[in-house]
Order: C-alpha cells, then structure tokens, then sequence
C-alpha cells in the first residue's frame, strides 16, 4: 500500500464565491510547492472546469477525480465524485439547468470566470448564478447521483449549508456511509449520530489553501481506489487551524 496525499474539496475559478486567482496556472504553481498529490475538482453546481485543470495537473502527476459540490433545494451542500469525467459533466449540465437563481449581480455575488489552460480568464458566465440552491431536493439529488458511478457525500456536516445544520437528522431514506468533518470534534460528534467513515477536506477557495487536508492509503490513484479507501476507513487527517 502506498500513501498519497490529499484534498477533495477544492473550487476554482468558476465557482463564484472562490478567489480570482485559482487559475489552473496558480494551481500548477502551489501544487508544485507542495506534497499534495491527489485531488477533487468540486466547484459550486458545475463541472465545466474538470478537464482543463485536469490536464494541466497532469503535466506534474497530480490525480484528479471528477466532482462537484451541489446545493439541494434545502440548502444543504453535497459532494458528488464521479469515476468518470463524461458523468460527471453530464450530471453537472442537469444541475444547472436546476438552479433557482438565472439572474445575478457578478459585482456583488462574485464572477464566474472561465479559464483556459494557460491561466487566461476566457469567459464570464452570466447566468445562471451557480452559487444558487437547485429546485432538487436532497433525495432528488440522491437518486439522481445513482444513475453515475458516484458517491454521495454530505459536505461540511456541522458548518453553514451543512447536513446536520440544516435538517437536524440525516434523512432515514438516504444512505449516507461517508460525510466530511472538519476537525476532530466534529467527528466525534458526527460518530455519535451514527457515521463512522469520513472525508477531511479544506474547502479550497483560495490559493493558500491548496494544501494535504488528509493521507489516504491505497494501492493507487483511482476513483476505485479512492472510494475503497474511504469505505475502509483508510484516511488519516490533517487538521487545518
């Protein structure tokens, strides 16, 4: 078995609410600076930035899995990884088309930027505002998400647009084996409602935060690997302050 060193929740340019300068040539140059050697692409309701910051990292062999972070219609934020690139934009075009908001001011609510391998912002998206809830419920996004080879995992549980924050008690009709904490406590707190397997992530929406969040144990960088991993309980934090 050998280690890598992780971090699955990371946002670029595009999603909104993240930093102007997560460009795919500031990620080439923090991850060049860094042990971080294994990563999702989850920006807010969309996938469209997978393959470009894919093939840019590929150039200093950093694995990337294919994901995205989806608000449901209770404002809840849920991480979906795909084995598949072609999946998971496909589900990203679905969310989209799912988003309340079409309308939105870039000035106040941040601009949703396009770059391209280089690091040249191409293209503002103008609507629709992928920083909106999607008019999906939970369960929605849930049975949706099982047509894909995919996994389901409830973000930032005990934090703003957090599972537990929002509903309280994780939905009976749902199984959810796998959520992400943020520290110690959370965990423990999230043992005592029943969870018991865990991903650490920091959330990335700035360059400074393109760091290891966790070392996973595997036998490679898969999404086979990287969801047999998790499953067993292979993930070993690294706590952020």
């Amino acid at each position: 078995m050998a280690k890598f060193y992780g971090n699955f929740h990371i946002h670029t340019v595009l999603s909104p609410c993240a930093d102007i300068t997560m460009t795919p040539d500031i990620f080439l140059e923090k991850f060049s600076e860094t042990t971080l050697n294994w990563i999702a692409i989850t920006d807010h309701n969309t996938t469209k930035h997978i393959k470009t910051y894919k093939n840019v990292l590929s150039k200093i062999d950093v694995k990337v899995i294919p994901g995205i972070e989806v608000t449901t219609r209770e404002e809840i934020h849920i991480l979906v990884y795909f084995k598949k690139i072609d999946d998971a934009e496909e589900f990203g075009k679905i969310i989209e088309s799912k988003l309340i908001i079409k309308e939105y001011d870039p000035e106040k609510l941040g601009y949703q930027v396009l770059a391209n391998e280089k690091g040249e912002l191409i293209e503002i998206i103008k609507t629709p505002y992928l920083g909106s809830s999607t008019d999906l419920t939970i369960e929605e996004v849930y049975n949706l998400s099982k047509k894909y080879e995919s996994m389901f995992i409830p973000a930032h549980i005990f934090r703003y647009a957090g599972l537990i924050t929002n509903l309280g008690l994780p939905p009976e009709n749902i199984n959810i084996k796998i959520v992400e904490v943020k520290s110690e406590k959370e965990k423990q707190m999230a043992k005592q409602l029943g969870f018991n397997r865990f991903i650490h992530n920091t959330d990335a929406h700035f360059p400074e935060q393109l760091i290891p969040s966790c070392i996973i144990e595997s036998e490679r960088r898969t999404y086979e690997e990287f969801k047999k991993a998790l499953l067993n309980g292979k993930v070993e934090p690294l706590w952020q302050p």
